[in-house]
């Protein structure tokens, strides 16, 4: 039987990449809330995703996605289970890093982070058409 309790959001972060130092230390490089693009659809090449989140039991599924917010097409779409050994006490970081994701058009998206099919953050990301 599945325990579909909800964990406690912490963080969610945005940024060109995730550094692991060797003593354990993680290091968000680029932090950004949008891209800019001449053409549409546009491949952004690399997108990392940094959430904390606590309260975790056993058996919980976790999901990252990234949605039009006017469509809820999706962009991205990941999931997987906790880190082994995390318990209700631990803070877990999750870490992903997102190749060559296609944004077809510009507007609002959303990056949203479940924990047993609840949203527990949700950050707006921007993708805007530049001129000239």
């Amino acid at each position: 039987m599945m325990n579909l309790t909800k964990p406690s959001p912490i963080a969610l972060v945005v940024c060109d990449n995730i550094y692991q130092e060797s003593g354990g230390k993680t290091a968000l490089v680029g932090l950004f809330n949008n891209i800019k693009a001449r053409k549409f659809p546009v491949t952004h090449a690399r997108l990392c995703v940094y959430v904390s989140v606590t309260d975790i039991r056993q058996n919980t599924k976790f999901r990252l996605d990234i949605v039009h917010s006017e469509t809820d097409q999706p962009i991205v779409n990941l999931q997987g289970p906790p880190p082994k050994g995390a318990d209700p006490t631990s803070i877990c970081d999750f870490r992903f890093q997102i190749e060559n994701a296609i944004f077809p058009e510009p507007g609002r998206y959303y990056i949203r982070f479940f924990g047993n099919d609840h949203i527990l953050l949700q950050r707006p990301f921007e993708v805007t058409k530049m001129e000239g």
